[in-house]
């Protein structure tokens, strides 16, 4: 989760926008937004303009505005610098203001600025409607405003005053002649342009609220101001318009620009602000100029008669005096409206009692909670030893307020229980609210208010350690409860409920997450991401202070991250489906890293996946074209292994027919079924051939079987002695039993033994190759002998030397003579089988083995897949 940017302090943050409460014809709602997405420009006016940027900048961007999202009239109005490709010149920039119908500029307003009055004023160049809100095309004055100037340059010299004021006289003079009133003149509503002086290119802009008044005249409909630089008549809820307005906010802006901070400095929450303007507590402390200083006096004063206006300004830009000031507070008035002065000065005021803190005198315990405040540690050390909460006690007895029940209720509560042992800091935060009931929330030196809680909860979870034990409090003690009673705090009370809610409302959540196997299997990251901390702690706060744009910017977040997942995770996917609430989508976005992880796993098991299945197509490929590349060697030591097999039966029948032994028709007989005989041998062993493919020689080859087998065979019936002579006398009676067994009992026995035999042998190589395939497939150990086939002279045999393969789930299964005939071991289910291999589409078998056909006999026959070394692949 992210937050919003602390521009700086309280002395550096910009001006809040104005305060509008708008109009709601629609049964107390305010009216829709017909505009849709007014962060972007519509169509129809898209086609026209083309945007560079969005105002303000987010850098510009205060707490205050942050806080007022949703009411400010500055923010309900999309504010675009745009490029008018329409427009003729070298100056084609323009501003345009995309309004909610709500916070539309009057009309009366926007006819007479339909044309520039003045050189410091801007005005409106065209105005239309887009998707049933209006909009204004303004000219662009620049990209710097006064505030900001301010901010960087710090106060102006008297010289500069001077000059600035003159550009303002003008420009608001002009401005009241036309019988508009502009009711929000303040440092970001002047524009400064191209200009390093601000008296030579200021301009004042943003006429949304200003109306038309010739003369004083109440405001209609929406109340709207900037509490900071408006009259104390202007904060009325039913104000009344004057010009006079404009130059109380001339004045303010003047004092700051003086001062370098403004006047009313100690107050920022708007209910204080108002209340310090009404009582007249503007510091003008700092001034050094003292025309300055009475320029400001005269603009300041609290009643709109006694108030400076155009001619007095001129007088005072003429190097005259304008004559005496009233003074800025209010005073009493008579009937005839004017400032009711005594005519003999009141007597001394009786002696206060006084209180020694910090090497200060204090008569006032307003000053002294101040000071309380500021300085937190030296109250706390103070307050911690029993005399000096006596002193403080017998001094604050001293202003009980009689007249006021209830306060004194709370005094007399404070010093019968708060401060007859040492206090605590809800005892604390209550004693200072008694002692200056105006200071704004605040704790050790922190400001509270709403509108800071956002910037706190920021600096929390950035790990200032002084803030994160401030927050630690505020939680254990519900001190923001507390701060309730302060001026300005009414809503903590609600902020500390909501903040104690979206606990609870987080461990119930937490707690829904084990009926997700997927995130408790990874029980390190689901800790890290649910558990408790600080900076989860700041996060449930300010979505307790600010749940709106908060929970905005947690959806907005949240989407972001749904869609930059790598890979779609399903259980991420319905939790962000089905939060609706804060909490809910907090949490959904603290296990975003969880998802992460997942959706990179499953990212790569689809890449691994997409190219091992690459890679077999490739080697399926490769495979075919090697197969019909070696198919005419194949089938050519194929046919040599049925001749060799066809081979004794046509010897001795050709033998038999030349030393006319055997009668003709038996002999006549054996060469008619000699013809089909080697018909079905080339069948048989062309047809195995086909089937194994490249490894078929001489791993499974009758050629390569013979070649092997007869080796031992002649090994044994040459040896010498007597079992040598054994083995010759028991070969010579087997071949002479064949022989006269065919030519004496029946002539087909010998074609039909060999046939059958070369039929059984196949049948027994091909359960073999399948085997070896399975055995590479289902990830068992691989078979490393060549597994040659018995059965030389026609005999059949199974595969000696074979390791039994391992199925997939780790079981050894039945050796290749024993497994079940057919023409090949069965695929996985739902695998489809290549008709030429016999093999599932996609397995080893299908990948090309890499050797060379007719590789020496023993050579691994299960090596990984793809290894070059002329395994099964």
């Amino acid at each position: 989760m992210t937050f919003p940017a602390d521009p700086g302090g309280p002395g550096e943050d910009l001006v809040p926008p104005t305060l509008v409460e708008p109009e709601t014809p629609y049964g107390g709602l305010p009216a829709p937004d017909p505009r849709g997405d007014p962060g972007t420009l519509p169509p129809t006016l898209a086609a026209r303009f083309l945007a560079r940027e969005r105002l303000p900048r987010r850098g510009e961007q205060t707490v205050h505005r942050a806080g007022e999202e949703g009411r400010s009239a500055e923010l309900r109005a999309a504010v675009f610098r745009v490029l008018d490709q329409k427009a003729v010149g070298p100056d084609t920039e323009r501003v345009l203001k995309w309004f909610h119908p709500d916070a539309a500029p009057d009309d009366e307003v926007t006819d007479l600025l339909s044309e520039p009055l003045h050189d410091g004023l801007s005005y409106v160049l065209e105005r239309g409607m887009a998707h049933g809100a209006p909009f204004h095309v303004l000219p662009s004055h620049g990209s710097t405003d006064f505030a900001t100037f301010l901010r960087d340059r710090g106060k102006l010299s008297s010289e500069e005053i001077r000059e600035l004021v003159g550009r303002l006289h003008g420009a608001l003079t002009a401005l009241h002649a036309a019988g508009v009133v502009h009711r929000d003149l303040k440092p970001s509503n002047l524009v400064l342009g191209d200009y390093a002086r601000p008296a030579e290119g200021l301009v004042l802009i943003d006429f949304g609220i200003s109306l038309v008044a010739r003369s004083p005249r109440e405001a209609s409909g929406a109340w709207a101001a900037t509490p900071r630089y408006a009259s104390p008549q202007a904060l009325l809820r039913k104000p009344i318009v004057r010009a006079a307005d404009d130059w109380w906010s001339l004045g303010v802006l003047v004092a700051e620009a003086a001062r370098g901070r403004h006047p009313v400095e100690k107050h920022h929450e708007p209910a204080s602000v108002m209340d310090a303007v009404q009582a007249g507590a503007l510091d003008l402390g700092g001034i050094t100029d003292g025309r300055v200083r009475l320029l400001c006096q005269g603009l300041l004063a609290h009643h709109p008669a006694d108030r400076w206006g155009s001619e007095q300004v001129a007088e005072w830009l003429a190097g005259r005096s304008p004559g005496a000031v009233a003074r800025l507070g209010p005073a009493p008035r008579t009937a005839d409206g004017t400032a009711d002065r005594p005519a003999t000065p009141p007597g001394p005021a009786p002696e206060a009692p006084r209180f020694e803190h910090a090497g200060r005198t204090f008569t006032d315990p307003a000053r002294l909670g101040e000071e309380f405040d500021a300085d937190w540690p030296a109250m706390v050390r103070r307050l911690a030893r029993g005399k000096e909460r006596e002193r403080l006690g017998h001094w604050l007895t001293g202003f009980r307020p009689e007249r006021d029940p209830v306060r004194a209720e709370a005094l007399d509560e404070l010093l019968r229980e708060g401060l007859r042992r040492r206090p605590d800091a809800g005892t604390l935060i209550d004693l200072i609210g008694w002692m200056a009931p105006q200071q704004e929330p605040g704790y050790r030196g922190i400001p509270l208010g709403v509108g800071d809680l956002p910037a706190f909860a920021g600096r929390v979870a950035a790990g200032d350690r002084h803030c994160v034990e401030v927050m630690g409090e505020l939680r254990r003690h519900h001190l923001l409860d507390r701060l309730a009673a302060r001026r300005g705090g009414e809503e903590l009370a609600h902020v500390d409920r909501r903040w104690q809610d979206h606990h609870t409302q987080w461990d119930t959540a937490v707690a829904r997450l084990s009926a997700i196997p997927e995130v408790t299997d990874d029980r390190d990251g689901l800790r890290a991401a649910t558990g408790a901390g600080p900076a989860l702690t700041a996060e449930l706060l300010h979505l307790a202070a600010a749940p709106a744009p908060a929970t905005r910017r947690l959806r907005a977040d949240l989407e972001r991250a749904l869609h930059g997942l790598p890979a779609p995770v399903s259980w991420f996917a319905r939790l962000a489906e089905d939060a609706r609430e804060p909490v809910p989508l907090l949490l959904a976005l603290r296990l975003h890293p969880l998802a992460l992880a997942q959706a990179r796993a499953i990212r790569r098991e689809h890449e691994r996946n997409r190219q091992l299945a690459a890679t077999d197509a490739h080697s399926r490929h490769f495979r075919l074209v090697q197969r019909r590349l070696e198919l005419p060697v194949m089938l050519g030591r194929a046919a040599g292994g049925a001749l060799l097999l066809f081979f004794p039966h046509a010897f001795v029948v050709g033998l038999a027919d030349v030393t006319g032994r055997a009668p003709q028709p038996t002999v006549l007989t054996a060469w008619l079924l000699s013809v089909p005989s080697l018909a079905a041998l080339l069948a048989v062993e062309c047809w195995t051939a086909w089937y194994i493919g490249p490894r078929y020689h001489p791993d499974y080859s009758v050629m390569g079987q013979l070649t092997r087998r007869s080796l031992p065979v002649t090994g044994r019936i040459t040896r010498r002695g007597w079992r040598g002579r054994l083995w010759a006398g028991l070969a010579l009676v087997l071949v002479a039993g064949t022989v006269l067994g065919t030519f004496l009992l029946a002539v087909w026995i010998w074609p039909a033994a060999t046939v059958l035999a070369l039929l059984v042998s196949s049948v027994l190589r091909v359960r073999a190759w399948n085997a070896r395939l399975a055995a590479a497939r289902g990830g068992g150990r691989p078979l490393t002998g060549a597994g040659s086939v018995s059965g030389g002279g026609g005999g059949g045999g199974t595969v000696p030397g074979a390791r039994r393969p391992v199925d997939s789930a780790g079981l050894g299964t039945s050796s290749g003579a024993g497994a079940p005939s057919g023409a090949g071991t069965p695929s996985a289910p739902g695998s489809p089988s290549d008709p030429r291999t016999g093999s599932p589409v996609g397995s080893p078998a299908d990948t090309p083995s890499g050797s060379p056909s007719g590789s020496p006999s023993g050579s691994p026959a299960g090596s990984p897949s793809g290894s070059p070394s002329g395994g099964v692949t």
